[in-house]
């Protein structure tokens, strides 16, 4: 079975975003670190993907949250999806398919988002705002449109837009993101202050910047599960 699996997805529990399943490497093992907040009823956590179940076991109370971890070979990955979209309340097939496209556009009025993507997009600050006049932005070369022009919305899963593994381990740590689709082509817009924080490699390269309420991001170029320079 080929195994994808590395990044973070969302713990969806009565079709609301309540936390955060992280999937690792470590070493021959594949950990699962699933954290969220408290609940009334016991949560047996089971993760959902390529309409399939597979159940990892039961969140204990830690403080003030729920909290299961877990190491599992790849063995006992054989029953696992392929794929995860997101993690869930064992059995729970009013979300068993649960789409993760759609999870990563607001729901509501102006932007407003309702349990739909992982703990770090509730932070007000990180909803979309409109990109600056193109004036304020540099301009790159290898960006066919303006990157004001861009339809950009939240991407809670900034790994799942690359095929090779050094990408996803890379990206799997990156949170607040943003994503615009042209065709086949994605532009992912990082934190720049963590952005600069990943090791230099051609697996993801940043070229050009863009600011959200005044926050800077940098931009990668995605084509085929690849990061480019240049289209």
């Amino acid at each position: 079975m080929d195994i994808d699996i590395l990044g973070s997805y969302p713990i969806i529990l009565d079709g609301e975003t309540v936390g955060e399943l992280t999937v690792s490497r470590e070493g021959l093992f594949w950990g699962f670190d699933a954290k969220c907040e408290m609940r009334g009823e016991i949560v047996r956590l089971s993760v959902y993907g390529n309409g399939t179940e597979a159940y990892l076991g039961i969140m204990e109370p830690i403080g003030d949250m729920l909290r299961l971890t877990k190491k599992l070979s790849r063995s006992a990955l054989a029953a696992f999806p392929s794929k995860i979209s997101h993690a869930g309340q064992k059995g729970d097939t009013d979300n068993f398919e649960f789409d993760l496209a759609a999870a990563s556009k607001p729901s509501g009025e102006n932007g407003e988002c309702h349990g739909e993507f992982p703990l770090s997009h509730f932070i007000k600050d990180n909803l979309p705002a409109p990109a600056p006049p193109d004036d304020d932005l540099s301009a790159c070369e290898t960006v066919y449109h303006p990157l004001s022009e861009l339809d950009w919305r939240p991407c809670p899963l900034p790994c799942s837009l690359f095929s090779g593994l050094e990408a996803k381990k890379l990206c799997s740590s990156i949170t607040g993101a943003y994503l615009s689709q042209d065709g086949d082509v994605y532009y992912l817009a990082v934190p720049e202050e963590l952005a600069k924080t990943l090791p230099e490699s051609g697996a993801v390269r940043f070229v050009d910047k863009i600011y959200f309420a005044e926050n800077a991001y940098l931009i990668c170029i995605v084509m085929n599960g690849k990061s480019v320079s240049e289209l």
